[in-house]
């Protein structure tokens, strides 16, 4: 029988912490969810919704890393105020032709499966075996995507505990080895996910984004914000998560399987490669469809 795994993290005392901001420095706005990382990826949160974060006293020395879409990676030490650049480099050129609209295929596929069972983030009641999670599913491309190239929505299914929740999902046109390359947008995409187990959906129609002809990686964010953070109990030990976990299936290529263990880590690996799989002769992955229109 499959299981719910848990991945854990580090616990946060509930005192002996500083509040920080992140900042567009052109405009004074805050950045929200930007990804607060240290150095060494031990560490993660996000920023709220008004570009707040809270350090734990014991690592305010530590360098931290300042990530966000649509703006220059920053890594320094803290300042009450963090201010990010924004990005001078833009895509590659994009050109605007109308969207038809009159033909839609689904690509991937949402199904409920019993028992659920999925990816989560949690906070463990050490600071032992520390880890920040990020996964991936690779689409490759084919031919028959030519008549239906752009990308109107994406679906996935959900678990949401007690209330509702936000995640943040990023695009990105794979490299020749099917990882991440280049970023397809150049804002934050969020998505709700609704209280229990339900299909979320994002609509990304207003992006424009062509199915690449090297692939496309969808990479599902957790948002460790204040409003996505529940108690979980296990085996009668209260722990602390962050809302919400997602519905993983069985893939055939392995490859298309994606993982990165730590937020400072650069390199992406396949879920087999990094062990974090249900089944040692199986493959499993981010539950996505994509909804592809003309």
């Amino acid at each position: 029988m499959r299981q719910l795994i848990l991945l854990f993290l580090l616990s946060v005392p509930v005192i002996a912490q500083k509040s920080f901001f992140v900042k567009d420095r052109s405009t004074n706005e805050p950045i929200p969810y930007t990804a607060v990382f240290t150095d060494n990826g031990n560490f993660k949160r996000n920023a709220e919704p008004d570009g707040s974060f809270i350090i734990p006293s014991e690592i305010l020395d530590e360098v931290f890393v300042f990530d966000a879409v649509g703006y220059e990676l920053k890594k320094q030490l803290l300042t009450d105020i963090v201010f990010l650049e924004p990005k001078s480099e833009v895509l590659d050129e994009i050109v605007i032709v109308p969207s038809l609209g009159s033909k839609e295929v689904k690509v991937g596929r949402i199904r409920k499966m019993i028992p659920f069972s999925g990816y989560s983030y949690g906070m463990a009641a050490t600071r032992d075996n520390q880890a920040v999670w990020s996964f991936g599913r690779m689409f490759p491309y084919y031919k028959e995507y030519d008549e239906t190239p752009f990308i109107k929505k994406a679906t996935f299914l959900l678990k949401s505990k007690d209330k509702k929740s936000t995640y943040g999902i990023k695009i990105y046109e794979a490299d020749e080895n099917g990882k991440p390359n280049q970023l397809l947008h150049d804002n934050v995409i969020t998505g709700v996910a609704e209280k229990g187990l339900k299909k979320s959906q994002i609509d990304l129609s207003e992006l424009n984004i062509r199915f690449p002809k090297n692939g496309i990686v969808i990479v599902f964010e957790w948002l460790t914000i204040q409003d996505n953070l529940v108690e979980d109990t296990n085996n009668n030990e209260i722990r602390l998560k962050y809302n919400p976990t997602f519905e993983a299936e069985e893939i055939k290529n392995p490859n298309e399987a994606l993982v990165k263990l730590s937020a400072a880590q650069t390199e992406w690996q396949t879920t087999m490669e990094a062990n974090i799989i249900f089944n040692e002769s199986k493959s499993y992955t981010l539950m996505c469809e994509l909804t592809l229109t003309n």
